[in-house]
């Protein structure tokens, strides 16, 4: 407990606010973009979700103090750069699957090494604003000691991240789930769950996250990569996203937008289905270093969604039982995120949410607009 506690300070006191002025240099840099189409999705992205940048951070806390600076501002630029591919993905390519992979290359392309040649569609003048972030996160990737141990599982999380991404868009845009079950069923690893939990999974960027923070650590060993993207994937991404998608269940009822959750037959699978994700989730991270942060992270995510949901609500409904499936350890975590968002409402309400992984400081990952309710 002491130890969760001294991260969550050191999460407010020394990373947050490097967070937030890498949030304002990109928030920048966005506002610069010529095409006005593409100017107001960078902006919006970065207004909307400025919170996932803000909690992609968390992760920071445990790498050494010396890679702190480049890590930081590597999972700013990253997570900055899913929101925009997930906007771009919802907004301008829904239509067409094959645009929705296109821009989601951008993921991959994020990870790989920095002599490796760039072949990205900003789909119009963006004033270099994608290739941007592209760069920055490789550069900053590849300062790190252990990058080359981490680069092939990262890899692969950011390919899954985008084709799910992509797929979850088609599905939303064209009212048809058939492509995004098909595409769900063939996904490794991903057999204890169903293919709507696994299309969840899928459209959270935590894995990602998790190796970029390894590769901060020069202890770091490739079965130490191998552990972390088999506890991520497909445990805590599913966990992260159907929270997410729980929270907005009763306005994806409304609006019409692509739900997860309600996939299930009845709300008591529903309950069953987070609480199995989440001792997962937990189980799964247990015996990975610097396991207490990995379990912050766990805790975070159910802690901040619970926090957020709306009275009366079936997230409200849920929340009890699905608190209690995370154990005492959680106890610290939630009170702080409760008290975070108490804060938050006091000084003008909660920041517009989207839908899919991430948020708090510890439940960042992310959360996508396509499925409402998807990270």
């Amino acid at each position: 407990m002491l130890a969760t506690l001294q991260t969550l300070t050191d999460y407010g006191v020394a990373i947050v606010p490097r967070a937030r002025r890498e949030i304002r240099r990109w928030a920048l840099a966005a506002s610069a973009i010529p095409d006005p189409t593409l100017r107001t999705h960078a902006t919006d992205a970065i207004a909307v979700d400025a919170s996932n940048a803000e909690a992609a951070a968390v992760f920071a806390a445990i790498v050494p103090r010396r890679q702190r600076r480049a890590t930081v501002e590597l999972l700013v630029a990253q997570q900055i750069l899913l929101d925009y591919v997930d906007v771009l993905g919802e907004r301008i390519c829904s239509d067409q699957l094959l645009r929705g992979l296109a821009i989601g290359k951008a993921l991959a392309a994020a990870v790989a090494r920095p002599a490796s040649p760039l072949d990205l569609d900003p789909l119009g003048d963006d004033g270099g604003y994608l290739v941007g972030l592209v760069t920055a996160c490789r550069n900053r990737l590849w300062q790190l000691p252990s990058a080359a141990v981490i680069e092939q599982p990262a890899e692969a999380a950011a390919v899954r991240c985008a084709h799910g991404l992509a797929h979850t868009h088609t599905a939303a845009h064209h009212g048809t789930i058939a492509k995004l079950r098909d595409w769900a069923m063939t996904q490794e690893g991903a057999v204890p769950y169903s293919w709507w939990e696994t299309a969840a999974g899928s459209n959270s960027n935590l894995a990602i996250l998790a190796l970029l923070v390894a590769a901060a650590d020069p202890l770091t060993t490739r079965h130490d990569a191998a552990a972390i993207a088999s506890s991520y994937w497909p445990h805590v991404c599913v966990m992260s996203t159907l929270f997410d998608s729980l929270v907005d269940y009763e306005r994806d009822a409304t609006s019409g937008n692509f739900s997860f959750v309600s996939h299930y037959p009845d709300h008591a699978a529903v309950q069953r289905g987070l609480i199995r994700a989440t001792t997962r989730s937990l189980a799964a991270t247990k015996s990975l270093r610097h396991s207490h942060v990995h379990t912050m992270i766990v805790c975070g995510v159910a802690g901040y969604y619970a926090a957020s949901a709306t009275r009366d609500s079936l997230a409200a409904q849920l929340a009890p039982s699905l608190l209690a499936a995370l154990g005492p350890t959680a106890a610290p975590i939630i009170l702080a995120l409760r008290a975070q968002h108490r804060l938050g409402s006091t000084r003008g309400g909660r920041a517009a949410r989207r839908r899919r992984v991430r948020r708090s400081p510890a439940g960042a990952g992310r959360r996508g607009r396509a499925g409402r309710g998807c990270r």
